[in-house]
């Protein structure tokens, strides 16, 4: 697991794109097609969660033979 950067900064839930890996409540996950959603009322919502503070965005770092690639 010493290829895993994570994004300091609190990740908007309006900012998750289908494909990201996120770190959700201790678990790793990647963001599906209908994991966000808007609501007028709550607004942006992940798997019905709107607190943002509980997600992390995660980078992959994969190793080629130039050096290292980002993904996720």
């Amino acid at each position: 697991m010493t290829h895993i950067t994570k994004i300091k900064t609190a990740t908007k839930i309006r900012d998750l794109m289908t494909g990201m890996t996120v770190l959700y409540k201790g678990d790793l996950l990647t963001v599906g097609r209908n994991d966000v959603k808007y609501d007028s009322f709550t607004g942006y919502s992940f798997k019905g969660d709107a607190a943002s503070k509980t997600i992390t965005r995660v980078i992959f770092r994969v190793p080629t033979i130039k050096g290292f690639r980002h993904e996720g």
